[in-house]
């Protein structure tokens, strides 16, 4: 029987996919949904263009990356950054002979679980619904395999959740970009892991490529954070010289001080992926720098306070709503009805089966509808909610 595209590329990836611990497509762990191989692409690509056809993927065009509904041209957003971590991944799995196409998909889905307002938005849904329930945890590397799994529609289909595979999702809730260890290597022995179990950001994850999105993430944002910030923070102080004279002046010379780092260093231990003595510390300091002069801003933080009272509003009416109706009730709504109220109960009704209605609890819902929102779209409810209509 002739053979497809698709079983020619993975022939071709047992040649080119070198490293000990690259993972091949033809050895996925697979989906939670059986379905028929494409014919043309391997899984992992497959993976990749459902992320980025999503509409999960494309609301990251109006989400936050540090500063809040950008309207300069050129600052970057959820998406940018999503992008940029997407093609330093690719380039560094390339260069490794790790599986670019894994490396791509994991890379292009990181960031689908951020709310709105970046990082901000992301402690402000968690404080909201801990108020109301002190156990309940918010974290977007978490939230994103929720996103992937249950709460992005597949138009194609009507199913709701993307049934990536196993690689992919693991990536995705495990990727978490804020660390800053030197090196990390993944846990080849959980091969049987429940990845819905998994609670807390910082696990390790699955395969190598996963590793390598989780080390590329940082380089994507700490250089690009500072060129956003000299547009809009000034006056900026430079950062000290033992930073620019490692890792160089400007976002290129830092990106390709710290790939080429990583692929070198890297080379030498296949079992980890990471960076050099100096490269590492270069980059713990070049991220503090941030941390106190960026992201530690009077003007973002100014910003947060300004998001947690948009946030709380819009929180606050949608709990209100749903614990003042019956769940039969849930995803009905009347044309007089107030535009915040309508768009619950579509998001509700386009969201969740009458089975799932039935068992989720107000707040994961509530949480759920939170965090799917662009800053733009928040920004519309709470104009609905806080200004009154015209009369007349």
């Amino acid at each position: 029987m002739k053979k497809t595209i698709r079983e020619k590329i993975e022939n071709k990836e047992k040649e080119l996919l070198t490293h000990p611990l690259a993972t091949k497509s033809s050895g996925s762990l697979g989906r939670v949904r059986k379905e028929e191989e494409d014919p043309i692409r391997p899984c992992f690509e497959r993976d990749a263009h459902r992320i980025l056809y999503s509409t999960a993927f494309r609301r990251l065009r109006y989400k936050t990356q540090v500063f809040f509904n950008p309207e300069h041209d050129h600052l970057s957003t959820r998406v940018d950054h999503s992008l940029f971590v997407a093609s330093i991944s690719r380039t560094v799995a390339r260069a490794l002979e790790l599986n670019t196409d894994l490396a791509y998909a994991i890379a292009l889905g990181h960031d689908v679980g951020h709310g709105p307002f970046g990082h901000a938005g992301e402690g402000i849904i968690e404080k909201l619904a801990q108020k109301v329930d002190p156990e309940f945890s918010f974290q977007h590397e978490i939230h994103g395999l929720r996103v992937v799994d249950k709460l992005t529609l597949r138009q194609s289909t009507e199913e709701h959740g993307l049934n990536l595979t196993y690689e992919v999702r693991d990536g995705i809730v495990c990727h978490w970009g804020e660390e800053t260890q030197q090196y990390i290597s993944p846990r080849r022995k959980e091969e049987n892991l429940n990845l819905s179990t998994i609670k807390d950001r910082g696990k390790k994850p699955y395969t190598v490529e996963a590793c390598v999105v989780r080390m590329v993430d940082r380089i994507a944002y700490v250089g690009r954070d500072v060129e956003d910030a000299k547009l809009v923070l000034k006056p900026l102080p430079n950062p000290n010289s033992s930073i620019t004279e490692v890792l160089g002046s400007d976002n290129r010379f830092i990106i390709n001080t710290l790939v080429n780092d990583l692929i070198n260093e890297s080379e030498k231990q296949k079992d980890k992926i990471g960076f050099s003595d100096e490269i590492s510390e270069a980059l713990k300091e070049l991220y503090s720098y941030n941390m106190k002069n960026i992201y530690g801003h009077p003007k973002i933080r100014d910003y947060a306070k300004k998001a947690k009272g948009i946030m709380r509003e819009i929180f606050e009416h949608a709990r209100n709503e749903l614990d003042s109706k019956n769940k039969n009730e849930w995803g009905c709504w009347n044309i007089v009805d107030p535009v915040p109220t309508q768009k619950l109960h579509e998001f509700i009704k386009g969201t969740y089966s009458n089975d799932e209605k039935n068992k989720i609890s107000v707040i994961q819902t509530v949480v759920d509808y939170l965090s799917l929102m662009t800053d733009r779209f928040a920004l519309r409810m709470f104009g609905h909610l806080a200004i009154p209509e015209p009369v007349g």
